[in-house]
């Protein structure tokens, strides 16, 4: 049996919110390259949607966890938009793309823990 995490929610719960965010993120970004693709979208309007593609993403584990929590929801979505930053954080280091801005990633940190905490206000 799983081992309980304080507030009732179980490693498993976070998991599947990874899987779920992680899933809907890979569909919206093909999504935007198949656009980009097909039409000559400005940088700052690429910029917005793939900021809108994080929040999204982290707004439906957000609602996974908040449902799943049952108390003290807004803080398991904002929870998990962190810990869903880092990963994408690490992942960015790990490739080694180009050099990260100070400024981009607060904006993509603002972004993916509002769309958490939201998601689990909403649910």
């Amino acid at each position: 049996m799983e081992k309980e995490i304080t507030g009732g929610l179980q490693a498993m719960h976070f998991v599947k919110a990874f899987v779920m965010s992680a899933l809907i993120t890979a569909v919206l970004l093909l999504i935007c390259a198949f656009l980009l693709l097909k039409t000559e979208l400005p940088e700052q309007t690429l910029g917005i949607i793939l900021a809108a593609v994080d929040a999204l993403a982290v707004f439906t584990g957000g609602v996974y966890l908040g449902k799943k929590a049952g108390h003290q929801k807004f803080l398991w979505g904002l929870i998990f938009g962190i810990l869903y930053f880092m990963v994408y954080l690490l992942l960015s280091f790990l490739i080694g793309g180009p050099k990260l801005q100070m400024q981009s990633v607060l904006k993509s940190l603002l972004v993916m823990a509002a769309g958490g905490m939201i998601g689990g206000m909403v649910s």
